[in-house]
């Protein structure tokens, strides 16, 4: 605050200051005192405000992502019923294609045995 307020001693006082300039220097220092509570207070008000909007801003975070995930959770759990349902499907292919197999075995050894009926009853 450079020399604001203060008076340089008179000549005439013995100390440099008199009754009145004594208290001119304590209200000037009160002043100063208040004025820096004030900025101080000014400041941490504004970093209230500040963590305040960070807060805001984080919670808005945290509930897009609550969304995402629950989005993700619904995306996976019907990927798993798909994957299920795939997985039956494949088992009833694969025990339907082991049937034809022994289809095609059984009717395979039933030609071989009517080629032999056959080439027996030609000759």
């Amino acid at each position: 605050e450079g020399g604001r307020g203060r008076r340089a001693a008179s000549p005439g006082s013995q100390a440099g200051l008199s009754g009145a300039g004594f208290q001119e220097q304590i209200e000037y220092g009160c002043k100063i005192l208040q004025e820096s509570c004030f900025s101080k207070a000014t400041e941490k008000e504004k970093e209230l405000a500040s963590l305040r909007e960070d807060v805001e801003g984080l919670r808005r975070q945290g509930e897009g992502l609550r969304e995402k995930n629950q989005a993700l959770d619904a995306e996976l759990a019907e990927s798993k019923r798909r994957n299920a349902t795939q997985l039956e499907e494949n088992r009833q292919a694969a025990q339907m294609v082991m049937q034809l197999r022994g289809q095609v075995s059984k009717l395979g050894r039933f030609r071989q045995k009517l080629e032999g009926a056959v080439v027996e009853g030609d000759y």
